[in-house]
């Protein structure tokens, strides 16, 4: 502080030793505004270079092609089409320094170069507007070789062998399976997806098989991850559970694919840690500084587990049911009916239960032993998935109706299916349920009497004096009663009317009174009113910017929620995976754009480099996989800065 009450006094009480040091000063900026000057003076034209970074490469790999133009603005043209290259553009940079008195700035344009299929390609000359002059670069010559050949500087990572892969970056294996099953047998199985730890890594796609003798059914969701040791080195592992199914019979090759995108450093940038000291894969400081990422390589592999060989069986002819569908495993088979007390014709449903393991998409419901007695509808079916793949339970709900009233009991059902590990058939019958139809007995009665009264009026013959037919005797009569037939119950109609009833004189219609006409004109004055505020929320609705809006702030709100959740259990993995998913989610619906397909080059090359989004989003790509720990502190500023950015894209 007395320096600067010093400072402010009169020139003629700075001390001699303060001037001088001050006239030196005014000296150094006099003499750098003269060597800017010079520096300006001498700027050199503008020129244009492309460069393309490595020129030899694999399939499976890429190179990075800059533009650079020096002492100069422009623009450049769109890129020539290359016949088998895919160019991406990942950024910008600018650089000026002074050399020798003479000022330089150079503008440099970054794209990442992919090719479709090995072979030897030429990059035509770039066309760039510099300063209202088009300026073009020279051909480049690539090189493209096979997947896993040759690599370019900077690049250490080889797709991984089939083999099994000890001490690989990464590997997949395959739960040892059965060397024989039967067609249709599930066989329990386990993938397993092995990356080495620190390695920061994404799936393209679940497992599949390679080959057309089986099917591979995964269980829904995400892998199950774990940390595992192989030969003392760390592993984090992906395992999908699920089931194979053998399609084609005879001796079948079995083999797993997966297909993950390594992010790998870029060589040069970033902190390296002790333990990974020259390993491009691993060593990332995830405690690097906030805001000043580093750049990230995507690179796509494939991961084949190693060649099992199974021999698929026929399933026997021999002893096979009739009412065999297909079924292949373990079952135990049940069938329960309600009610079991109903009227004629009154239907009963019948529940039909497999539960078990083995192929539910070829378990069929039982049918009726006699259908002539029944008659049955189509049965409905639904499966409820057990704890382990192929396990669970089946249940066919089915109407049947007997068709005889004086049927007393459901028949036995019969369910069959094979045993792979009997190696032979098998069917389950249900017991005989009970039934009881109310009311058949007087049906019974009612039809022997009928018939009874029929016979009794064709076989009868007159008496041999008067010749009367025999009938009914009258009341009172002290006869035996034979020969009285109940009469049959006949239909229910309404007896006719002896009296007219009320009389009136006239009728008004309907449409003549006064309270029927006031209720249809306030149904349409409501009619109205609601088309009318219909049509208004519709075409409120119906604005673009406003839908974007409301989709936008009710996915924000939804994905906060699950982030403050992770924040709370202190998953530091999930937090940053939902904080990433959530900026990919308002800025695809900003821009308008695939959420997945938005990266942190977009983020670069859309926002100013200062951007905050741009900071959360490089912390979140870099640290997302990379297995690190954020503390209760870290996490929650980050939340803070994150929920303030969005709220206000949204």
């Amino acid at each position: 502080m007395e320096r600067l009450v010093t400072l402010s006094a009169p020139c003629r009480q700075i001390p001699r030793q303060l001037r001088a040091k001050s006239r030196s000063g005014l000296a150094a900026l006099v003499l750098w505004l003269i060597l800017l000057g010079m520096a300006r003076l001498c700027h050199g034209a503008p020129t244009v270079s492309a460069s393309l970074s490595p020129e030899s490469f694999a399939v499976d790999q890429a190179a990075t092609l800059t533009i650079t133009i020096l002492d100069g603005k422009g623009d450049i043209h769109p890129l020539p089409e290359v016949e088998g290259l895919l160019f991406q553009r990942r950024g910008q940079s600018r650089q000026h320094q002074i050399i020798n008195g003479s000022l330089s700035s150079s503008v440099s344009t970054i794209f990442q170069v992919q090719a479709t299929g090995p072979g030897t390609f030429t990059i035509p000359p770039i066309t760039v507007s510099v300063e209202g002059e088009p300026l073009t670069t020279a051909p480049i010559r690539v090189a493209v070789s096979p997947a896993g050949g040759a690599q370019g500087p900077g690049e250490g990572l080889t797709p991984p062998s089939a083999d099994d892969g000890t001490g690989q970056m990464a590997f997949l294996r395959i739960s040892p399976v059965k060397a024989e099953s039967f067609t249709g047998e599930l066989l329990p199985v386990e993938i397993r997806a092995y990356f080495r730890s620190g390695l920061r890594a994404s799936l393209n796609s679940h497992p599949r098989i390679n080959g057309d003798g089986f099917l591979l059914t995964l269980a829904g969701g995400e892998p199950r991850q774990t940390e595992e040791d192989v030969d003392g080195v760390g592993y984090t592992v992906l395992t999908w559970p699920g089931t194979l199914s053998a399609i084609k019979e005879g001796r079948q090759s079995l083999r797993v694919a997966v297909e993950p995108t390594l992010l790998i450093p870029m060589a040069g940038n970033g902190r390296r840690s002790r333990s990974g000291a020259g390993d491009p894969f691993f060593g990332m400081d995830p405690m690097a500084d906030f805001f000043n990422q580093q750049p990230m390589q995507e690179k796509k592999i494939q991961l084949i587990s190693p060649e099992t060989t199974v021999t698929v069986l026929p399933l026997p002819a021999q002893g096979r049911p009739d009412d065999f569908s297909g079924a292949v495993g373990r079952f135990t088979f049940e069938v329960k009916a309600h009610p079991t007390d109903v009227g004629p014709g009154d239907p009963v449903t019948l529940t039909m239960t497999v539960q078990g393991t083995g192929n539910f998409d070829r378990v069929q419901a039982p049918p009726l032993s006699t259908n002539d007695a029944w008659k049955s509808y189509t049965p409905t079916a639904r499966l409820i998935p057990g704890a382990a793949p192929g396990q669970g339970a089946k249940i066919f709900e089915q109407a049947i109706i007997a068709k005889d009233p004086a049927t007393r009991a459901i028949p036995s059902l019969a369910f069959s299916f094979f045993d792979p590990d009997k190696k032979q058939y098998q069917t389950l019958r249900s017991a005989p349920i009970p039934l009881r139809v109310s009311g058949a007995e007087a049906a019974a009665v009612t039809a022997a009497a009928a018939a009874a009264a029929g016979r009794g009026e064709n076989g009868g013959t007159g008496s041999s004096g008067g010749g009367k037919k025999p009938g009914p005797s009258p009341a009172g009569d002290g006869g035996s009663g034979e020969g009285v037939v109940p009469a049959a119950p006949g239909p229910d109609l309404a007896p006719l009317h002896r009296s007219p009833g009320s009389l009136h004189r006239e009728m008004t219609p309907l449409l003549s009174r006064t309270g029927f006409q006031a209720l249809v004109l306030a149904a349409v004055l409501l009619l109205s009113t609601a088309a009318i505020l219909k049509f208004l929320a519709r075409r409120r609705d119906g604005d673009p910017r406003r839908c974007r809006r409301q989709a936008m702030a009710r996915l924000l709100a939804r994905r906060l929620v699950e982030i403050h959740t992770a924040l709370a259990q202190g998953d530091t993995r999930a937090f940053l995976a939902l904080s990433r998913q959530a900026m990919q989610e308002q800025l695809g619906a900003l821009w308008q754009m695939e959420a997945g397909a938005i990266t942190l080059a977009d983020l670069r090359h859309r926002l100013p480099a200062d951007a905050t989004l741009v900071a959360l989003f490089g912390t979140a790509e870099t640290n997302a996989y990379g297995g690190c720990q954020l503390n209760s502190w870290e996490l929650a500023e980050y939340a803070k800065k994150l929920e303030a950015e969005l709220r206000r894209l949204a």
